[in-house]
């Protein structure tokens, strides 16, 4: 027997038999997370935070903060509201994993979407006039208000098998038209004889252009207006241009009274005499005609 203060002998057995109790112990401590208590518990792959974690910056506003699923949200400047997320989305892919931004008041999951003028978030509802420009070839519908002319009509040929002189309209798209003279477009057609005097009364002229061009041929509009008004233009209730296409049509009233003339020179019986029509107002001409601009021409 040990006396007091002194250890008993320990025999084989009972050192195999702490050996053992010590193996065990290891054994159940290398199985248990001494983390536990604290939330921490060990996964494959990583680990799982139990219950909600934040991360501060050094000014103390939130982060970055990480709830019990699993999710990392980032928060703004202010620490107030969340701009970014990734882990199992609520927003844009509810029931999704993967990551998604909040664009606007828009969230968007990233890699997952198509992009469209639709779904593009944040967008301006409109855009200054000078903020973009686009060629012609991006315009498919409506009308351009204002535009310059093209190249194309400047030094080329015109292809093509059918041709046609072209007017542009004042409708609400000032669009290009040709110009018809089939029955199939006119009604109620009357003759018109011109008074050969109110043509030969036209003087032509040479002028120069106030905004450049020297020496160009032709009449001014408001003495037409005085002899043979069915000739002018009118443009925003004004006196502005001439049909100088119609003037032939004019002059076959001129060549037939020659004719006539030449004929009774000829002892060869007249030409039937047409009625002279009185002149009218050209198709554009204002309900109450302004006065026309004063005019003088050198040596007429």
């Amino acid at each position: 027997m040990a006396q007091p203060g002194q250890f008993a002998p320990r025999g084989e057995d009972f050192l195999i038999r702490r050996l053992q109790d010590l193996e065990r112990t290891v054994r159940e401590n290398a199985a248990a997370n001494p983390f536990g208590p604290m939330g921490i518990i060990p996964k494959q792959g990583g680990i799982d935070v139990k219950g909600f974690v934040n991360s501060l910056r050094e000014d103390g506003t939130k982060g970055v903060s990480m709830d019990e699923d699993g999710v990392f949200v980032v928060y703004n400047a202010a620490g107030t509201t969340p701009v970014a997320r990734f882990g199992p989305l609520d927003n844009s892919a509810p029931g999704e994993y993967g990551v998604e931004v909040l664009v606007g008041e828009t969230w968007v999951q990233i890699g997952a979407q198509s992009t469209t003028w639709a779904n593009v978030a944040g967008k301006p509802a409109s855009y200054p006039a000078a903020a973009h420009t686009h060629d012609g070839a991006d315009i498919t519908s409506g009308t351009v208000p204002q535009a310059d002319g093209s190249q194309y009509g400047f030094t080329n040929n015109v292809a093509g098998s059918q041709f046609y002189a072209l007017w542009v309209g004042n409708d609400g798209g000032f669009h290009f038209g040709r110009n018809t003279s089939s029955i199939q477009y006119k009604e109620n057609v009357r003759a018109h004889n011109t008074d050969p005097a109110n043509v030969l009364a036209l003087q032509p002229v040479i002028y120069d252009r106030i905004d450049g061009g020297a020496n160009e041929y032709g009449l001014i509009a408001e003495q037409v207006a005085e002899h043979f008004p069915e000739l002018v233009v009118w443009f925003d209730g004004k006196i502005d241009g001439l049909r100088y296409d119609l003037l032939p049509v004019a002059l076959l009233d001129v060549v037939r009274d020659q004719e006539n003339r030449l004929w009774v020179v000829e002892g060869r019986a007249p030409v039937p005499a047409r009625t002279v029509s009185p002149n009218v107002p050209s198709a554009g001409a204002p309900a109450v005609e302004p006065e026309p601009l004063a005019y003088s021409i050198a040596g007429g």
